[in-house]
Parts: structure tokens; C-alpha cells; sequence
């Protein structure tokens, strides 16, 4: 079966591919086998392909080959390319660190990617942002930005700068990993477009072309889709797409040099934001908009020639979105028009310089009827994906990365592993697509909106502790709280108030009372006014959730910094 297109999800303008920013230091360099990739894959068959080599395909590949496996890696590009998915969070350090331990001492480099100190200090050449938590602000049109707990929230992932999340340059970061996927031992060939697939009862059989036009032709017992959304298999089987439960949204995206931060913006103008547990811009910065949502990530190093480095974006309604380029139909202007609207927010901008030009994604939500076949599988983030407000994309294509590295190990996964795969998958994409229709639903009533918030980080913390702190098969038992029955159930109904109108007071107490059994972190508390350290007292005080007592947390608390 043939397919040809780049499939949705893509930005419309330049191939996403760019170079550096700087030289990265790469682990593993002039390790490539001494034949060409090309040349092994026409003469071998492989125990599994992977079509895709981003982090997730990379790290996979890196995984099997250490395993004894042969494996197949197929990229569209060539490293180093550009890729959106940039924030961390701390369930994706908690995965890396269980991903380095199953390589042993190879895998320093992913123990060094699960926090911001350990990667200054052990990967320094990788371009990465320091992210301490999570900052959303609420503008309205036209005004000027008043900070306050009606406009301002901050929630804190981490307690210091040494254990922190970070923001990833992916065109390093996956470059770096790639190479350190071939060093293992896996067959990577680069600048080859996919064109057919062919399931057979002993395996797999590819062919596509290489970019100078060359045919291409392999086999593999077994195919996994890391290619990302509107994918190879989505395209090529094809796999039927399902209608998100959440909003229908467009991107506008883009890399500035210069960008100010928005808190120096707001001390031009005499606007002073209280004190926080972090430095506002240190963040996955949110700013909730009429028409839906921007963001700003910055990478290090702030002193760099020409300012700093920030990814900055814009997710659109459908319709807000067709109607700013129904009248501008250049991204760039299109930016341009919309950040008109909301002086503040465009001043972080009024100096900056795109380093490539700005992209439009027409369509951000996409979800697969099928996550498996007799012979392939999907990756999470080629599966389904629905917005990038609670940075979930990293974390959750890690722990599928652990799950098929279990299932490929040994051999071709059975019928029923696959289908317990495919269950998890598809229960995990509706608990996520709740969060994420909850959000849109609430972000007209900040109030509202940050009450919602508190479902996520009370989740999210809550599967953080239990996960550093309590023994278990963590890998299997649902992401973010998808397989916990008052989370899952908490999410669910809180789509429902929110459409049927309940806001305010009302919605914040039933947030409350609803996350009580599992708030480990002393969310939902007034008395905060929006401003969330890490309170490691907030957590002792609420030890018995876990079935600890008082004094055990205490001692287990040096845990919840990962591995040295």
C-alpha cells in the first residue's frame, strides 16, 4: 500500500530543519558503523524498524540495539532538524532516569537530560532552557497588564535550579541522541521518504526513496511508528483518525533571538509583579488569550550574542485563526496582527528577530482509531496529541518508549500484550484530552481556569511521589493518573461542570473537596494567592495519602531528587 503527502500536523512553509545554534557536544561522534546505513539495510533484515528518529524513535532504537536486537532507525530529514515538543517536566525526568539505569553505565548522557544541574555540568553543548514550573498570565485585549492573583498564576516543579525540568533544543538534543543510537549499534539512514509498507505474515516490508531519488527497499520482523502526528502508518495503511473531544486549533510558531523577558517588560511600564517561589520567564510561560493561548520558552544562555533564544507560539481557535489570516495570510503578519492586540505581550517581542521563518501548523489536535496491528505499533505522540498547555508530549512518549522496549526485547510482542498496550494508550488519551478540553473550557474565567489547573498538578504531583517513593510497575499503571479511578473520574466530570457553566467559587470548591485524597502538594489553597513553591512540608503533612507515616516521608524526602 502506497502514500505520499507530508500528512497533517505539519507546518506549511520551509522543512522544518535547522541547524544548531552552537556546536553541541555529542557523545558517541565518528562512532558511525564503517559501511554506509544505506548499504546494511538493503542487505539485512532487522528485528524491528523504526520509523522516526526524534527522542522517542532515538532512544528506542538505542534501548533494542543495547538489548541485542537489530534495528532499523528511518528519518524523512536529516539531524540536525528542527522539532516543536520542547518542555520537560518532572514524569519525564522520573522516565529518563528509569531508561538510563536500563542501559547501565551508557546511559549517563539521559540521567544528565533529566535535570537542568547534571546537564550543565555533563552535556553543557546541548542547547536547553532552565524551566522551574509553570507560569500562566491572563491579558485582555486591548489593555494594559495588571498583575495580580486574578491575572497571574505560578506553580513550582521543582525547588531549586539544580534538580530542575528543562526546555530541550530539539534540533540538538535529538541530533545528540540519534548519534548515540547508531554508536549502540543501530542502522540509521538519513533523507529517506517512506512511500509503502507491506504487513506480511513474518513481518514488515518498507520501501520508499532516498532524497537523491534512489529506491529503497527493507524488511523488519516488526515496525514501530515514531514518525509523529499524520504519521507514516496513518498515512500508508491507512489508520483512521477519531475526533478530539477537545477544541479545534491551529498554530503559529516560531524561534526569536532577542526576545525580552515579560517580566522586564511589565517593570518598563511601573507594572511590579510580586515575588514568586521562581523567576517568572524561568518557565513554561502561558499567556491566555481571547482567541486561545501563547507560550514562551527560553533557552540558555541568556548572555548569548543577540539575546537569548525563545520559542514563542501562539495556539489558535479554528475560527479565530481563519478569520486573522483570512486577512493575513503570512504567519509572520498574522503574529503581528494578533500580538497588536495585547500591548504587553507584544513588547516582548518589539526587539526580537525570527532565527527561522514563522510556521503555521493548520491543524494541532489529531488522535488514531488503532494504536497497534499484527505486526506494528504506535508510538504515543504519532498516536495522538492534543495541545502543548500542560507539556505532557515528552514525558508521555518516554514511558511509551520504556513500554515497547519491554514488549520488543525478546521478540515479537503477542497479541494480547499489544492489546493491553493499545487499552493503556487509548485510556490515557481520553484522560488527557479531558484535561485539555477542561482548560479551553475554563479559559475565558481565569478563576475558573486556574481551579481546573489544580486537577492536572494535583495528578501530576501525585504520580511524581508515588513513583519516587513507593515501589511498583509505574511503567504500566497509566499516565498522569489515567488508571487512578478518582483522578480519571475528577477529570471526566470536570468537563462536564465546566461546559454546563459552573465557574467561580463553585467550580474552585469542587476542585477542592474532588483532589483532597490525592493533593500532596497543597494546591487549591487560597491563602497562596496563585503562587505555588514546592512545599515539602505541604507533603509530610499529607504522608498518610501514601500509606507513609510523618517520620517516614521525612527521611525518604532526599527520594524525590532522582539519581545523583
Amino acid at each position: 500500500m502506497g502514500c505520499d503527502g507530508d500528512g497533517i500536523g505539519r507546518a506549511q512553509g520551509p522543512p522544518l530543519r535547522s541547524t544548531p545554534t552552537h556546536t553541541p557536544t555529542r557523545v558517541g561522534e565518528g562512532l558511525a558503523p564503517s559501511r554506509s546505513a544505506t548499504e546494511k539495510a538493503r542487505r539485512r533484515r532487522f528485528h524491528v524498524a523504526i520509523v522516526g528518529s526524534g527522542f522517542a524513535g532515538s532512544i528506542l532504537a538505542r534501548l533494542l540495539a543495547h538489548a541485542g536486537r537489530s534495528v532499523l532507525l528511518v528519518e524523512r530529514g536529516r539531524h540536525p532538524r528542527f522539532a516543536l515538543g520542547e518542555s520537560s517536566t518532572p514524569l519525564a525526568a522520573i522516565a529518563l532516569e528509569r531508561l538510563a539505569a536500563r542501559l547501565g553505565d551508557d546511559g549517563d548522557d539521559l540521567r544528565a537530560l533529566a535535570a537542568a544541574g547534571r546537564w550543565h555540568r555533563r552535556l553543557d553543548g546541548l542547547g536547553r532552557g532552565l524551566k522551574r514550573g509553570f507560569t500562566f498570565y491572563r491579558h485582555r485585549p486591548g489593555e494594559p497588564y495588571a498583575a495580580g492573583p486574578d491575572s497571574r498564576l505560578l506553580v513550582a516543579a521543582s525547588p531549586d535550579d539544580e534538580i530542575a525540568d528543562n526546555h530541550w533544543l530539539r534540533a540538538d538534543v535529538d541530533h545528540h541522541l540519534v548519534r548515540r543510537a547508531e554508536a549502540a549499534g543501530a542502522t540509521l539512514v538519513e533523507g529517506c521518504e517512506l512511500t509503502a509498507v507491506e504487513e506480511r505474515d513474518d513481518g514488515i516490508s518498507l520501501t520508499g526513496r532516498h532524497d537523491d531519488g534512489t529506491p529503497f527497499a527493507a524488511e523488519a520482523d516488526f515496525l514501530v511508528d515514531a514518525s509523529g502526528p499524520g504519521g507514516f502508518l496513518a498515512r500508508c495503511l491507512p489508520i483512521p483518525g477519531v475526533a478530539p473531544e477537545t477544541p479545534e486549533t491551529s498554530l503559529i510558531h516560531g524561534h526569536f533571538r532577542g526576545a525580552s523577558r515579560f517580566a522586564a517588560v511589565l517593570r518598563e511600564t511601573g507594572e511590579a509583579l510580586p515575588e514568586g517561589p521562581y523567576p517568572d520567564d524561568r518557565a513554561a510561560v502561558h499567556h491566555l488569550l481571547d482567541e486561545g493561548w501563547a507560550y514562551a520558552l527560553r533557552f540558555d544562555p541568556e548572555d548569548a550574542d543577540g539575546g537569548a533564544l525563545t520559542s514563542f507560539g501562539v495556539v489558535l481557535r479554528r475560527k479565530a485563526a481563519e478569520r486573522l489570516f483570512a486577512d493575513h495570510p503570512e504567519p509572520t503578519d498574522a503574529l503581528a496582527a494578533l500580538l497588536a492586540r495585547y500591548p504587553a505581550l507584544a513588547a516582548t517581542l518589539r526587539d526580537a528577530e525570527p532565527v527561522r521563518p514563522v510556521a503555521r501548523v493548520g491543524e494541532v489536535a489529531h488522535r488514531l482509531a488503532r494504536a497497534t496491528g499484527w505486526r506494528w505499533l504506535l508510538l504515543p505522540h504519532a498516536y495522538a496529541f492534543f495541545d502543548p498547555l500542560f507539556s505532557t508530549g515528552i514525558a508521555w512518549s518516554l514511558v511509551g518508549v520504556e513500554r515497547v522496549a519491554e514488549l520488543l526485547a525478546e521478540g515479537v510482542p503477542g497479541e494480547e500484550d499489544l492489546a493491553a498496550y493499545e487499552r493503556l494508550l487509548s485510556q490515557e488519551a481520553d484522560h488527557a484530552s479531558r484535561l485539555i478540553a477542561g482548560a479551553w473550557a475554563s479559559m475565558d474565567d481565569f478563576r475558573a481556569f486556574v481551579a481546573h489547573t489544580m486537577l492536572y498538578f494535583a495528578a501530576a504531583s501525585w504520580c511524581e511521589a508515588r513513583q519516587r517513593l513507593l515501589d511498583g510497575d509505574h511503567v504500566w499503571s497509566g499516565f498522569l493518573g489515567a488508571a487512578d479511578e478518582l483522578l480519571s473520574a475528577a477529570v471526566e466530570q470536570a468537563v462536564g461542570r465546566l461546559v454546563g457553566g459552573e465557574g467561580g467559587e463553585a467550580y474552585e470548591r469542587w476542585v477542592r473537596e474532588t483532589i483532597a485524597p490525592r493533593n500532596l502538594a497543597g494546591l487549591a489553597d487560597p491563602a497562596r494567592e496563585n503562587l505555588y513553591p514546592v512545599d515539602l512540608e505541604a507533603l509530610v503533612a499529607a504522608a498518610g495519602l501514601l500509606g507513609m507515616s510523618e517520620d517516614e516521608m521525612r527521611e525518604a524526602l532526599p527520594r524525590l531528587r532522582g539519581s545523583s
